[in-house]
């Protein structure tokens, strides 16, 4: 049985990691949103009107990311 008692111990401790882990991943999926919308107010969109911005965004969307990184490399 002491076996038993350690191994709830262990998974236990297991559990209280991994949700220490999603509370870590969480904080940085935030960190870098706010990252994201800094880079963004001191870029040339951030100084864009909206109708343009949201036009981009729009454009964006069609093309995917991936095109879209291609296409701005390529010019």
């Amino acid at each position: 049985m002491a076996r038993k008692g350690s191994l709830e111990a262990e998974r236990a401790s297991i559990a209280k990691e991994r949700q220490a882990l999603e509370a870590r991943e969480a904080k940085l999926r935030d960190s870098e949103r706010a990252a994201s919308v800094e880079l963004m107010q001191k870029s040339v969109l951030g100084k864009a009107p909206f109708e343009r911005v949201e036009g981009f965004f729009a454009a964006l969307a069609r093309l995917g990311l991936d095109e879209a990184e291609k296409r701005l490399r390529a010019s």
